[in-house]
């Protein structure tokens, strides 16, 4: 048969979209000719995504075969425009993060998948994790509560080494923080289309603008100054919270809440001098202007990431434990080396090893098809989870 998919987007948007997809990959291995109809995302085909490390088909399997009411985590790492993100850099910082999250758990116990995508004009790196240690079959959550704290440190550490702009530099700072509707908007225009009026996202943006002239004027140079400001435009101040300033306009009772950046409980002008377009923007690889400052945050960073590792093998251990198993070194995905930055912290026996991470991995590489990788991208460690979950799932009706 001739078969036409009609659907509005052509990608991996929602479980619609996944559904369309994994159908019409069924139809195709029962030989019929499958065409698609929908809108593709902006860029993709120019720069699609790509396979970094892991299965494609084994990650699905593994989450598709889970009954808990929380299958997998996803998340994104993301960049700034002009940081530039080598193969080598890419394999150091997913080396990083797996390190962090499976702390404790040798390769057979876990599975991820990494992605990378670059077509929204900056470098992204995407990862599906299914919540479940292989060996037991017990959910297994890599990001618990607390988890931000640790990963901040991963981060942080990451932004300084390899000189790549960090989300906290108050140089950097929002004018303000964008709400549902502007990340709507942008999206609209992304994707080629014209947005619909909205007078609230209009009424917030004249504001907005209204207060980025005083500010460009020196009239505006912190908090006390915003509040003033917006009562002399005729707004009454109608809440005021740690993060944001709530107004009221008396003639229609119309209420707006303005969040982040400006209206922030500690804004001072001098901090959004980037973004006013004060000074040039300062280089996003800063190798070269590195400081003492930056030497010992990194080895502060370094031990702090060190400790967390430590504190979430032990619990990982006692959760996952394999009496039979002896652990060693080679079961950890550790830490890279950061360069001169660090000197390697002493430890002791029981903690991890800092060393660099192997450059011998599979090669993986994307099919033409949707959602699957070549049987030659599939290295060992995917061979042992395929194995692991066979011997967790042999009852069919989990298949």
């Amino acid at each position: 048969m001739k078969i036409l998919m009609v659907n509005k987007f052509l990608f991996p948007k929602g479980g619609a979209e996944s559904y369309m997809l994994r159908l019409g990959e069924g139809l195709k291995a029962l030989g019929h000719r499958v065409e698609y109809f929908g809108m593709d995302y902006p860029g993709r085909k120019e720069c699609p995504p790509t396979v970094l490390r892991g299965n494609v088909a084994l990650t699905r399997k593994l989450i598709d075969s889970l009954d808990t009411t929380w299958k997998f985590t996803a998340g994104v790492l993301s960049w700034h425009p002009d940081d530039i993100v080598t193969p080598e850099q890419a394999r150091k910082v997913m080396d990083s993060f797996e390190a962090v999250a499976f702390a404790g758990l040798a390769e057979d116990q876990r599975n991820i998948l990494w992605v990378r995508h670059g077509h929204a004009g900056h470098p992204e790196l995407h990862f599906v994790i299914p919540r479940v240690e292989l060996g037991s079959g017990k959910a297994f959550n890599p990001c618990p509560p607390g988890w931000q704290k640790a990963f901040d440190i991963f981060r942080d550490l990451l932004n300084i080494t390899e000189g790549w702009a960090s989300p906290d530099d108050p140089a950097r700072a929002r004018i303000h923080t964008p709400d549902h509707a502007d990340l709507h908007r942008a999206r609209l225009i992304r994707w080629g289309k014209k947005p619909g009026k909205d007078e609230r996202a209009d009424a917030k943006n004249a504001i907005h603008d209204y207060l980025r002239s005083l500010i460009e004027e020196g009239l505006v140079r912190n908090r006390e100054d915003v509040l003033a400001a917006l009562r002399n435009a005729g707004l009454e101040i109608h809440r005021i919270g740690k993060d944001y300033v709530s107004v009221k306009d008396p003639d229609s009772d119309e209420k707006l809440r303005l969040k982040g950046g400006i209206y922030a409980e500690r804004f001072e002008a001098e901090q959004l001098e980037f973004a006013l377009g004060a000074h040039p923007s300062p280089s996003p690889h800063r190798q070269a202007e590195r400081t003492d400052a930056d030497t010992g945050r990194v080895q502060h960073l370094a031990e702090e990431l060190e400790r967390v590792i430590h504190a979430r093998a032990q619990f990982n251990r006692k959760r996952y434990p394999r009496p039979d198993y002896d652990y060693g070194e080679e079961d950890f995905r550790p830490l890279p080396d950061y360069g001169e930055y660090v000197q390697p912290p002493v430890q002791d026996s029981s903690a991890m090893e800092l060393r660099d991470a192997d450059d011998d991995g599979p090669d993986y590489r994307r099919d033409d098809s949707v959602g699957t990788v070549s049987d030659s991208s599939i290295g060992k460690r995917d061979r042992r989870a395929e194995k692991a979950y066979h011997q967790l799932f042999q009852n069919e009706r989990h298949l």
